[in-house]
């Protein structure tokens, strides 16, 4: 397609491709188009525009599926999934740095054909709304080794630790028990930032990890609550809490810049029930997450 400028001072008329439009121009106007006209219309007229449409739907260089579960979304999830294809086909292989996965899964061969195609992914980003669920992500974990910020499930550090050791910021759920809190120790060099918060903790957990990281920029254990038995979370149930050791953690946590935590018992969040029954669950008040999206990719 073509755009013909005429210039009425000098009579001459000048011959444009859509192409050589500029392109932040361009994002900016596909930004304002309505997401049908994009994914039926736009995305047919160049791979430039192409990129455009996918571009203004999530920041470049990032893989954004949280897209797929607004309602008004839903019914072009196909079309989306395809065109996502089609990009990831065409573009460099280190284009991509960043995968946020929302609610909605998809089969496991698509986290693994994204993955290959994706090798220099920097940026995980797993919704607290899984749960303790991470075999979805699995085939792509074999292609990630160079990730530096990743929230996800505390069960995948423990069945991924050789994908964590480059990993600077890292948040989990769930529960961390001493196996996981001695791969945060031992298999995670480069961390910085530490954020635990609902996290449901062994004992020994965060002592473990502080004998290893002493001088974190950020430890974020806010609604946090020790548990004496950690398999009980795994399954998603609701645990006892114990009381915290605050003067050994006050001494290991000495050399944090930033500790962040709540008042416990006086936190609302974090205070007995009127039952006074000292229970937790690392999800409170989570809705059920999304079933599998059937579609091809």
């Amino acid at each position: 397609m073509q755009l013909k400028l005429f210039r009425a001072e000098s009579g001459t008329t000048t011959v444009w491709s859509w192409d050589e439009m500029n392109y932040d121009v361009l994002l900016k106007i596909m930004k304002r188009v309505p997401l049908g006209d994009r994914l039926c219309v736009a995305c047919l007229v160049s791979k430039t525009w192409l990129s455009a449409v996918l571009d203004s739907m999530s920041p470049p260089g990032v893989i954004n599926l949280k897209r797929l579960d607004c309602p008004k979304f839903q019914r072009m999830n196909n079309r989306y999934l395809v065109f996502l294809k089609r990009r990831l086909d065409t573009m460099p292989v280190d284009s991509c740095s960043a995968f946020y996965h929302g609610e909605t899964f998809l089969q496991e061969y698509k986290y693994r054909y994204i993955a290959k195609r994706t090798p220099s992914m920097q940026k995980l980003i797993i919704p607290r709304a899984v749960r303790t669920n991470f075999t979805f992500i699995s085939p792509a974990m074999k292609y990630w080794k160079k990730l530096k910020k990743v929230q996800c499930p505390s069960v995948l550090i423990a069945q991924f630790r050789r994908n964590f050791t480059k990993v600077e910021t890292l948040r989990l759920f769930g529960a961390v028990d001493d196996d996981i809190a001695t791969i945060i120790r031992d298999r995670c060099p480069q961390l910085k930032r530490l954020r635990l918060d609902y996290c449901a903790l062994s004992i020994n957990a965060l002592s473990i990890i502080l004998d290893g990281h002493k001088d974190l920029e950020l430890l974020d254990t806010r609604h946090s609550f020790r548990v004496p038995d950690c398999r009980i979370l795994f399954s998603d149930r609701v645990s006892p809490c114990l009381e915290w050791n605050e003067e050994e953690i006050r001494s290991k946590a000495a050399g944090v810049k930033v500790h962040l935590k709540c008042a416990r018992d006086r936190c609302r969040k974090c205070a007995p029930r009127k039952c006074n029954l000292r229970v937790r669950s690392c999800f409170p008040d989570l809705k059920p997450f999304k079933s599998d999206y059937r579609a091809r990719l």
